[in-house]
Protein backbone atom coordinates (compact mmCIF):
# COMPACT_ATOMS: atom_id res chain seq x y z
CA UNK A 1 0.00 0.00 0.00
CA UNK A 2 1.35 3.38 -1.02
CA UNK A 3 1.66 6.55 1.04
CA UNK A 4 -0.86 9.37 0.97
CA UNK A 5 0.01 13.02 0.46
CA UNK A 6 -1.18 16.39 -0.75
CA UNK A 7 -1.84 17.10 -4.42
CA UNK A 8 0.98 19.53 -5.12
CA UNK A 9 -1.17 21.34 -7.70
CA UNK A 10 -4.02 21.98 -5.27
CA UNK A 11 -4.23 25.62 -4.23
CA UNK A 12 -6.18 26.53 -1.11
CA UNK A 13 -8.32 29.70 -1.05
CA UNK A 14 -6.23 32.66 0.10
CA UNK A 15 -2.95 30.86 -0.57
CA UNK A 16 0.14 33.06 -0.18
CA UNK A 17 3.32 31.34 -1.26
CA UNK A 18 5.46 34.11 0.23
CA UNK A 19 3.97 33.87 3.71
CA UNK A 20 6.16 32.59 6.54
CA UNK A 21 3.21 31.74 8.80
CA UNK A 22 2.74 28.13 7.73
CA UNK A 23 4.84 25.03 7.07
CA UNK A 24 8.33 25.66 5.71
CA UNK A 25 8.11 25.81 1.93
CA UNK A 26 4.29 25.82 1.91
CA UNK A 27 3.56 29.54 2.36
CA UNK A 28 0.60 29.97 4.70
CA UNK A 29 -0.53 26.33 4.50
CA UNK A 30 -0.54 24.59 7.88
CA UNK A 31 -0.41 21.00 9.07
CA UNK A 32 -3.02 19.36 11.27
CA UNK A 33 -2.45 19.86 15.00
CA UNK A 34 -3.84 17.55 17.65
CA UNK A 35 -3.82 18.71 21.25
CA UNK A 36 -3.53 16.15 24.04
CA UNK A 37 -4.51 17.42 27.50
CA UNK A 38 -3.74 15.24 30.52
CA UNK A 39 -4.88 15.90 34.09
CA UNK A 40 -3.37 14.38 37.20
CA UNK A 41 -5.95 13.17 39.73
CA UNK A 42 -4.58 15.63 42.29
CA UNK A 43 -3.92 18.36 39.72
CA UNK A 44 -0.19 18.06 40.39
CA UNK A 45 1.82 17.59 37.18
CA UNK A 46 4.84 16.39 39.15
CA UNK A 47 2.99 13.12 39.77
CA UNK A 48 3.62 12.14 36.13
CA UNK A 49 7.39 12.00 36.70
CA UNK A 50 9.03 8.69 35.78
CA UNK A 51 5.91 7.07 34.39
CA UNK A 52 5.84 5.52 30.90
CA UNK A 53 3.11 5.35 28.28
CA UNK A 54 2.74 4.92 24.52
CA UNK A 55 0.86 6.54 21.65
CA UNK A 56 -1.06 4.64 18.98
CA UNK A 57 -1.31 6.04 15.45
CA UNK A 58 -3.81 4.85 12.84
CA UNK A 59 -2.73 5.30 9.23
CA UNK A 60 -4.85 6.14 6.19
CA UNK A 61 -4.96 2.38 5.52
CA UNK A 62 -6.42 1.85 9.01
CA UNK A 63 -3.25 0.13 10.18
CA UNK A 64 -2.41 0.78 13.83
CA UNK A 65 1.10 1.39 15.13
CA UNK A 66 2.09 1.79 18.78
CA UNK A 67 5.20 3.74 19.73
CA UNK A 68 7.97 2.46 21.92
CA UNK A 69 7.51 3.30 25.60
CA UNK A 70 7.74 7.06 26.21
CA UNK A 71 9.28 8.07 29.53
CA UNK A 72 7.77 11.11 31.23
CA UNK A 73 10.23 13.93 31.88
CA UNK A 74 9.35 17.05 33.87
CA UNK A 75 11.43 19.18 31.48
CA UNK A 76 8.93 20.15 28.77
CA UNK A 77 11.52 20.44 25.99
CA UNK A 78 13.09 17.06 26.79
CA UNK A 79 9.67 15.42 27.08
CA UNK A 80 8.54 16.88 23.75
CA UNK A 81 11.68 15.42 22.16
CA UNK A 82 10.90 11.97 23.55
CA UNK A 83 7.38 12.06 22.08
CA UNK A 84 8.57 13.40 18.72
CA UNK A 85 11.28 10.76 18.36
CA UNK A 86 8.90 7.95 19.31
CA UNK A 87 6.38 9.01 16.65
CA UNK A 88 9.06 9.35 13.97
CA UNK A 89 10.38 5.85 14.74
CA UNK A 90 7.09 4.15 13.86
CA UNK A 91 7.53 1.53 11.09
CA UNK A 92 7.38 2.27 7.36
CA UNK A 93 7.77 6.03 7.90
CA UNK A 94 4.04 6.29 8.57
CA UNK A 95 4.90 9.56 10.31
CA UNK A 96 7.84 11.01 8.41
CA UNK A 97 7.90 14.30 10.29
CA UNK A 98 6.10 15.84 13.25
CA UNK A 99 6.59 18.74 15.66
CA UNK A 100 5.72 18.40 19.35
CA UNK A 101 5.37 21.11 22.00
CA UNK A 102 4.63 20.52 25.69
CA UNK A 103 3.34 22.97 28.30
CA UNK A 104 3.10 21.77 31.90
CA UNK A 105 3.50 25.12 33.62
CA UNK A 106 0.03 25.06 35.19
CA UNK A 107 -1.09 21.94 37.05
CA UNK A 108 -4.65 23.26 37.10
CA UNK A 109 -4.62 23.43 33.28
CA UNK A 110 -3.09 19.95 32.97
CA UNK A 111 -0.24 18.96 30.68
CA UNK A 112 -0.85 20.26 27.16
CA UNK A 113 0.86 18.38 24.32
CA UNK A 114 0.53 19.84 20.79
CA UNK A 115 1.37 17.40 17.98
CA UNK A 116 1.60 18.99 14.52
CA UNK A 117 1.93 16.72 11.48
CA UNK A 118 4.49 18.34 9.19
CA UNK A 119 5.69 15.48 6.98
CA UNK A 120 4.73 14.73 3.38
CA UNK A 121 3.14 11.39 4.31
CA UNK A 122 0.91 12.89 7.03
CA UNK A 123 -0.61 15.80 5.16
CA UNK A 124 -4.36 16.32 5.37
CA UNK A 125 -6.77 14.77 7.83
CA UNK A 126 -5.40 12.22 10.28
CA UNK A 127 -7.10 9.87 12.71
CA UNK A 128 -6.97 11.04 16.30
CA UNK A 129 -3.99 9.78 18.25
CA UNK A 130 -4.76 7.29 21.00
CA UNK A 131 -2.88 7.20 24.27
CA UNK A 132 -2.02 3.83 25.79
CA UNK A 133 -2.12 4.63 29.50
CA UNK A 134 -3.02 1.34 31.20
CA UNK A 135 -0.20 -0.66 32.79
CA UNK A 136 1.32 -3.19 30.39
CA UNK A 137 3.92 -5.25 32.20
CA UNK A 138 5.47 -8.74 31.95
CA UNK A 139 4.75 -10.34 28.57
CA UNK A 140 2.92 -7.26 27.31
CA UNK A 141 3.94 -4.90 24.47
CA UNK A 142 4.78 -2.09 24.70
CA UNK A 143 5.93 -2.56 28.27
CA UNK A 144 4.76 0.53 30.18
CA UNK A 145 3.93 1.51 33.74
CA UNK A 146 0.90 3.44 32.47
CA UNK A 147 -0.39 6.80 33.64
CA UNK A 148 -2.13 5.43 36.69
CA UNK A 149 -2.42 8.92 38.18
CA UNK A 150 -4.79 10.25 35.50
CA UNK A 151 -8.00 11.87 36.69
CA UNK A 152 -10.88 9.50 35.89
CA UNK A 153 -13.84 11.55 37.03
CA UNK A 154 -14.55 15.26 36.66
CA UNK A 155 -17.13 17.52 35.08
CA UNK A 156 -14.53 19.76 33.46
CA UNK A 157 -10.99 18.36 33.69
CA UNK A 158 -10.93 14.97 31.98
CA UNK A 159 -8.05 14.16 29.66
CA UNK A 160 -8.78 14.63 25.95
CA UNK A 161 -7.33 14.45 22.44
CA UNK A 162 -8.73 17.15 20.17
CA UNK A 163 -8.02 18.34 16.62
CA UNK A 164 -7.27 22.00 17.24
CA UNK A 165 -6.00 22.90 13.75
CA UNK A 166 -7.64 21.00 10.84
CA UNK A 167 -4.75 21.62 8.43
CA UNK A 168 -4.78 23.06 4.92
CA UNK A 169 -3.76 20.05 2.86
CA UNK A 170 -5.72 17.28 1.20
CA UNK A 171 -4.62 13.66 1.28
CA UNK A 172 -4.61 11.32 -1.70
CA UNK A 173 -2.83 8.11 -2.56
CA UNK A 174 0.43 9.11 -4.25
CA UNK A 175 -0.73 12.70 -4.02
CA UNK A 176 -3.05 12.10 -6.98
CA UNK A 177 0.04 12.60 -9.16
CA UNK A 178 1.12 9.00 -9.57
CA UNK A 179 -0.02 5.39 -9.50
CA UNK A 180 0.60 2.89 -6.75
CA UNK A 181 2.68 -0.22 -7.39
CA UNK A 182 0.70 -2.65 -5.21
CA UNK A 183 3.55 -5.17 -5.17
CA UNK A 184 6.23 -2.80 -3.89
CA UNK A 185 4.07 -0.19 -2.14
CA UNK A 186 5.98 2.53 -3.98
CA UNK A 187 4.37 5.40 -5.89
CA UNK A 188 5.22 5.61 -9.58
CA UNK A 189 4.98 9.34 -10.19
CA UNK A 190 3.75 10.90 -13.38
CA UNK A 191 6.21 12.83 -15.52
CA UNK A 192 7.21 16.05 -13.83
CA UNK A 193 6.54 14.83 -10.28
CA UNK A 194 8.75 13.10 -7.74
CA UNK A 195 9.02 12.22 -4.04
CA UNK A 196 7.58 9.43 -1.89
CA UNK A 197 4.06 10.82 -2.37
CA UNK A 198 4.71 12.50 -5.75
CA UNK A 199 4.38 15.79 -3.92
CA UNK A 200 7.41 17.52 -5.47
CA UNK A 201 7.02 19.33 -8.78
CA UNK A 202 10.26 18.62 -10.62
CA UNK A 203 9.26 20.06 -14.01
CA UNK A 204 6.23 21.32 -15.84
CA UNK A 205 4.55 18.18 -17.23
Amino acid sequence: MCPYGNDVLDVMPGFDENSLSGLTGYGNEVGQTQTITLYDADLDNNNFAGKTFAIQFTSKHNETFATQPISWDLDDTVFAGYIENALKKLPNKVIDDVDVEVDSTSSAAGVIIDVTFTGASVQGKQHKLELLVDPCEAGCTPSITGLTNLRTYSDTTLSTVEITTPGSHQSFECGRRGTCNRDSGVCQCYEGFTGDTCGVLSALA
